[in-house]
């Protein structure tokens, strides 16, 4: 394949020119099909080094509460949706004026699971706690709790809510997600439905237990798209759901400094059976005590990879010099009002200072975090610019970067010997104010609009 005159993204700007593509890669010269392409801009597929293709797939396909700004219309938008167990996501109490209100709730005879924009807290109304077994006066569930939810809730279409989260990437010109899936699904239901991707997938499974990462053994790569070699675990909750576990107290608390999910001995163990399985070991960190429980572990294990680390100490940041990070530079002006109300004022931490951690060399990359925040990597970077990057490394660690956290060295450039995932535009995208029209995933045409 060949596309002629197209003005190709080469560090920083673009240059007009022949792309030659065959088979999987960009080569230097190449036959078949001639495409032109006068006038048409193209750039590597971006990399989302930490999403959850069926979460925003959940987002679209459950009720929608990112707007909803009062209990009347969440009341009225539950009453209205016909489906016979009702879900939601994405309110927050900055919005809504307060969690959702169980008494309202149980108005509705059918069960109904309301998750937090953060994914951490859901509230459920009566008929929902009867099916899962739990009852609760305030209906409030928070982390592995909604595990529970999930076993006995779960959907009966799991494929169709992984079509509309991949097709939401690739809208935006994501090629490539580092997705975290096996949530509220069985492995041989997400084994079938990665088996289909379109977009190409570095999956990070979750294991409530070590003894089920043992016993797990099916790593590896799925098809040519889809790698199957990371997991997933949680040391503490989120800064939303006042579960990110900190070194001191909340500040509207006396002793409660959040929810310790794993300390440092069971980090330690998955990280050393995901090195003899090699495999990558992720993990979630957001409080400043449960980032020191990894950095005390990542030093021993590195080139492994901590999603988050929001509030990190200054004497813990170097243990984790030979680490990944995937961060969400947005995360610091969305989590304005939390960083005043949640984070102790004498808790000397870097506080969502990711700059700094480029700055000195630390191997960071940009994702979204979707469904949590959108999915749309046009969002980001301008989030990035805001708190001082520039374009160019923007988009460097919203490509290269995220490739090479997942251990790629030939995804995310428009060069000879890289994989050929890129996406046309139709207007200069450095301007960050279109979409693609077309994008391409191993030379392959997945997405068109």
């Amino acid at each position: 394949m060949v596309l002629k005159n197209v003005l190709v993204y080469q560090n920083g700007e673009f240059v007009k020119k022949d792309l030659h593509v065959e088979g999987k890669f960009f080569v230097s010269n190449s036959s078949g099909l001639i495409f032109d392409f006068s006038g048409m801009y193209l750039m590597p597929g971006f990399v989302d080094s930490h999403a959850h293709i069926l979460g925003v797939g959940h987002k679209y396909g459950y009720l929608n509460l990112e707007q909803i700004d009062s209990q009347e219309k969440l009341l009225n938008l539950i009453k209205n949706c016909n489906d016979a167990v009702i879900k939601g996501r994405g309110w927050s109490e900055q919005i809504l004026g307060g969690y959702p209100d169980k008494n309202l709730l149980d108005q509705i005879n059918k069960p109904v699971i309301l998750k937090r924009r953060c994914g951490h807290i859901a509230v459920l109304n009566k008929a929902a706690m009867s099916v899962v077994g739990i009852y609760k006066n305030d209906g409030i569930f928070k982390e592995n709790e909604l595990d529970l939810i999930e076993e006995k809730l779960k959907d009966e279409n799991p494929e169709k809510f992984f079509k509309i989260g991949e097709q939401k990437f690739l809208e935006h010109g994501v090629t490539f997600v580092h997705s975290d899936d096996l949530h509220g699904i069985s492995w041989d239901q997400l084994k079938k439905i990665l088996m289909n991707s379109r977009i190409r997938i570095f999956e990070k499974l979750y294991f409530p237990t070590i003894n089920d990462l043992i016993e797990f053994d099916d790593f590896g790569d799925l098809t040519e798209k889809v790698y199957v070699k990371g997991v997933k675990i949680f040391a503490d909750g989120s800064l939303g759901g006042k579960t990110a576990y900190l070194s001191l107290p909340y500040p509207d608390e006396v002793q409660y400094r959040g929810v310790k999910l794993l300390d440092s001995d069971q980090i330690e163990n998955f990280a050393r059976v995901s090195s003899q399985k090699n495999l990558q070991l992720s993990v979630h960190a957001i409080g400043d005590a449960a980032v020191h429980e990894v950095a005390e572990v990542y030093q021993k294990y590195p080139g492994n990879r901590i999603i988050h680390a929001q509030l990190v100490r200054k004497s813990d940041l170097p243990l984790l010099k030979k680490s990944y990070f995937s961060i969400q530079p947005h995360f610091a002006f969305e989590d304005q009002e939390l960083i005043k109300k949640r984070i102790p004022q004498d808790l000397d931490v870097l506080k969502y200072d990711f700059l700094r951690f480029f700055k000195e060399g630390y191997k960071i990359s940009f994702s979204t975090d979707a469904p949590v925040s959108p999915e749309d990597p046009k969002y980001v970077i301008e989030k990035a610019l805001k708190m001082g990057f520039n374009l160019r490394e923007a988009i460097e660690l919203y490509t290269v970067a995220g490739a090479k956290a997942a251990g790629f060295d030939n995804i995310g450039r428009i060069e000879q010997g890289y994989l050929a995932d890129f996406a046309i535009y139709e207007r200069n995208p450095l301007k960050l104010e279109d979409d693609p029209i077309a994008v391409y995933v191993s030379g392959e045409l997945v997405w068109k609009k």
